[in-house]
């Protein structure tokens, strides 16, 4: 590998790299605004000027890799590369390069969305001058609605062209384009087209001021004001890393933005997934567990809730009891309910619910989005083992040999279908475990009100049968409990196990489910585990 020194530090780095990656390998920040990782490289802000030593002039540093120097051109007979980017040259370049940034863009930090995390606000900061040499009016363009989902304020625009690029060669349908030149150039959509693809609202994450935003964040609290949590989309089953941006004051959801994992989603998450939790927000939500009294549902508390169901499937046989998992369900939630069914009541009449919303998959030229709208149907497979199908359930309904159904819902379902309601209705009990009500929750004996995917925590599987873990962001409403409290509470109340934390029963998972042998918490880290692959490594952190 390339020996290089940057500002005094000597270290090894991968040939090939941009000095930009070379400078973060070594903790220095060398600032841009035009390049990113996952785009094509066009070196127009020229906020990375670096001095490399045997150069007449400052080189772009995004544009520049490392490479390995032919022995009688090494600096000081053993260097490749010698960098500056503290240098005095470079510090002017920095100042006068965001003096021109700054021309023409309005001091309107107070009302930005993008203030707190904006790079030219921090840039100027660090890198700028303290005031400007130029007083004249600044030019205003017009704001736009580019389309459904984003607004282009063109007075902020400094024309780093990310999202044209992005537009080009991430989504390939290529809306966006630069019109005009010099001093009149500015961000348009071509005439009769709208920004409407399935990943818009990504310009607005590599966006590095606040041109681009979201009409879903607009006038929302500031960013440094909401608890961040990592975890995973529930909207298909790629299986999006994202982050939530949640307030404890309301207990509410104000933002989903993607999070890089190299081996699922990259720098990028659909649109579809960003906006799923409103779709949450507006279901008529279970808030506590019901039961069916005098011919309608009435409150409980969970300690009768759990003795009704408890005592309501002890009376029939294990034959005639049924379990339906889900998608949506954690594998952990699944892995408890195939064991509640099969060691608890010794039913082997175990199904996945197949009310999936189903559309076809979305593919771009660099992402993908998957048409099978439930997060974890691999995983649900993996750890129910399904030994019969939701037809079969419903068939042993019709017949009668099936008397007794617990379903398990976890998510926003599909409809079901006429059929299987008119079955459903023949079971003598019913219990529905799910986070809305429905046609079915009208049907069920018993309610038991669960959370969302937002709500709890635990291991989802991808399409691609990468494992990684979920994380609770916000609470429940009311009384409202995780499905893996719910089942372990019940499987505690029939002697078979106790569990506590769903790491306990994942570490089970790991011990008996193949594929998943050697996995742990620890071990899917941040960015998962793929079943199959060699044994991740646990960086420090992790151990």
């Amino acid at each position: 590998m390339p020996l290089i020194k940057i500002n005094g530090i000597e270290a090894e780095v991968p040939a090939g790299i941009n000095i930009i990656e070379a400078a973060k390998q070594l903790g220095i920040e060398i600032p841009h605004y035009c390049y990113h990782p996952g785009l094509k490289v066009v070196a127009s802000c020229r906020m990375c000027l670096v001095k490399l030593e045997g150069f007449p002039k400052l080189v772009p540093a995004c544009q520049t890799p490392v490479r390995e120097a032919p022995p009688d051109r090494k600096v000081d007979g053993k260097y490749d590369m010698v960098i500056s980017t503290n240098d005095e040259v470079v510090k002017d370049a920095q100042e006068s390069i965001l003096e021109f940034l700054l021309l023409n863009h309005p001091v309107d930090c107070p009302e930005c969305d993008q203030a707190g995390e904006c790079l030219l606000q921090d840039y100027t900061y660090r890198y700028g001058k303290d005031h400007s040499r130029f007083e004249f009016d600044k030019r205003v363009p017009p704001r736009k609605d580019l389309g459904p989902e984003v607004l282009l304020v063109s007075t902020r625009c400094i024309l780093c062209s990310r999202c044209v690029r992005f537009t080009q060669e991430i989504t390939g349908t290529k809306e966006l384009f630069v019109k005009n030149r010099g001093a009149r150039a500015e961000i348009e959509v071509y005439p009769s087209q709208s920004l409407d693809n399935k990943l818009s609202m990504c310009v607005t994450d590599i966006c590095p001021v606040g041109a681009l935003v979201t009409k879903d964040f607009l006038f929302k609290p500031r960013n440094w004001r909401y608890q961040k949590t990592r975890t995973v989309c529930p909207g298909c089953s790629v299986g999006c890393n994202v982050q939530i941006e949640w307030m404890e004051e309301d207990n509410r959801i104000y933002r989903i933005k993607p999070v890089y994992n190299e081996h699922v989603n990259q720098w990028w998450a659909c649109d579809d997934g960003r906006l799923l939790y409103h779709t949450y927000e507006k279901l008529p939500r279970l808030e506590y567990p019901m039961i069916r009294q005098n011919g309608e549902l009435q409150r409980t508390n969970w300690k009768k809730a759990y003795q009704t169901v408890i005592e309501g499937l002890k009376k029939y046989k294990a034959d005639e009891i049924a379990f339906i998992g889900s998608g949506f369900l954690t594998n952990e939630e699944n892995y408890l309910l195939q064991k509640l069914a099969r060691e608890a009541f010794g039913s082997q009449n175990v199904a996945l619910s197949d009310r999936v919303v189903k559309e076809d998959d979305v593919v771009y030229p660099k992402f993908i989005i998957k048409g099978e709208k439930a997060p974890n149907v691999q995983g649900a497979t993996d750890m129910l083992k399904p030994s019969v199908t939701l037809a079969d359930v419903v068939a042993g309904l019709q017949k009668g040999t099936i008397k007794a159904v617990f379903w398990a819902g976890g998510g926003v379902t599909a409809p079901l279908e006429a059929d299987h309601l008119d079955a459903l209705k023949k079971a003598e009990f019913l219990v529905v475990m799910d986070v809305a009500q429905s046609p079915l929750t009208e049907l069920a004996t018993i309610v038991l009100a669960g959370a969302s995917p937002y709500e709890k925590e635990g291991t989802f599987t991808n399409y691609q049968g990468r494992v990684q873990r979920i994380r609770q962001a916000i609470m429940p409403p009311l009384a409202a409990r995780a499905d893996f409290e719910i089942l372990e509470a019940l499987l505690d109340l029939m002697d078979v196990a106790v569990y506590l934390r769903p790491k306990k029963a994942f570490d089970e998972i790991a011990a008996t489910v193949a594929d998943y042998q050697g996995m742990s918490y620890e071990l899917l880290g941040e960015l998962g585990w793929k079943k199959g692959d060699p044994v991740p490594e646990v960086s420090e952190a992790q151990q």
